[in-house]
């Protein structure tokens, strides 16, 4: 009987990661679509950062393992002349309180996204919605 119900488990575990990974192509063939360039590092990919270029943009796009979304860009400094680079976050924000010596402040807190898939599917967002508004 035991037997029986762990089978199951597994079963289920398995259909669970299956869907995951289903999932995680179709958001991948979303952003290759979009004409974004995977560039993640070796030490990006060891970090569990994922990295992609948007040439139509130029700009590069990052989802980290933390469940941070952000988008980066270099331009030049007008007052430097020099190479900055700048980067945003794209985490969907919410209201919050932060307490410090007995005083409360309102404060913006970031949403954490941990699944990858929904980091995936928050970028392809990002990336219509950027490229729309830069027209």
């Amino acid at each position: 009987m035991q037997t029986n119900k762990q089978h199951i488990i597994f079963l289920c575990q398995i259909k669970v990661l299956y869907l995951t990974i289903i999932k995680n192509v179709i958001e991948m063939n979303k952003l290759e679509a979009l004409g974004l360039v995977e560039t993640t590092s070796k030490t990006q990919k060891k970090n569990g950062t994922r990295c992609w270029y948007d040439p139509i943009a130029d700009c590069d796009y990052l989802s980290y393992a933390s469940g941070y979304v952000r988008r980066a860009y270099t331009y030049c400094s007008y007052r430097s002349g020099e190479l900055d680079r700048t980067i945003y976050q794209l985490n969907l924000t919410r209201k919050g309180v932060f307490k410090w010596k007995e005083t409360e402040y309102d404060c913006t807190e970031r949403i954490m996204i941990p699944s990858e898939t929904d980091r995936l599917s928050r970028l392809v967002h990002c990336v219509a919605v950027y490229r729309n508004n830069k027209k």
